[in-house]
């Protein structure tokens, strides 16, 4: 008689047991990145536009230009953008001014961020890898002001001129 009360038992559970439901047809989307640069704060363009010039830099002279050379980028995408920069290629450095002693100083004027000296050598060297940090992030929908100067360690070059051309500062951003 307690077979009998246990088989019972087990048939009204399955008696009672709801009809499966589901959700069907779901998409995830993921959100947008899409930086763009400007020199002029109104003109965004991507890939690229035309970079700078920075003249009368003094081995352990202050960073040059002395106001900076003010550039623009703006996040039309819907994510954060953590941004990072590197240098493509190699630049034209026939004087042989030493890379790793020789700086692009990033800030950004429009919020407090204290600027970023990076070296050429290490820009260079991260691009593969994805860039060197400048500690920012821009917000979806948003135009971060930077200024960019140039500087060297006193000891970064010694004769009476030297240029390094073909600097190509890539800005690599990555959603947060």
């Amino acid at each position: 008689m307690a077979a009998v009360g246990v088989v019972t038992t087990g048939a009204t559970y399955a008696a009672l047991q709801s009809p499966n439901v589901s959700l069907t047809n779901n998409i995830i989307n993921t959100g947008s990145a899409d930086l763009r640069i400007s020199k002029d704060n109104s003109a965004f363009t991507t890939p690229s536009t035309a970079g700078f010039t920075f003249d009368g830099v003094v081995p352990g002279g202050a960073a040059m230009p002395a106001s900076g050379n003010t550039f623009y980028l703006k996040n039309y995408g819907s994510v954060s953008l953590a941004i990072k920069a590197g240098i493509s290629g190699n630049p034209s450095n026939l004087s042989g001014i030493d890379l790793a002693k020789t700086y692009l100083v990033f800030d950004r004027t429009d919020n407090s961020s204290p600027p970023v000296t990076i070296a050429l050598k290490t820009l260079a060297d991260s691009y593969i890898s994805g860039g060197t940090s400048l500690n920012d992030t821009i917000t979806a929908g948003a135009t971060a002001t930077y200024s960019v100067k140039a500087s060297m360690d006193t000891d970064a070059y010694a004769g009476t001129t030297a240029s390094i051309s073909g600097i190509n500062i890539v800005f690599i951003s990555t959603g947060t």
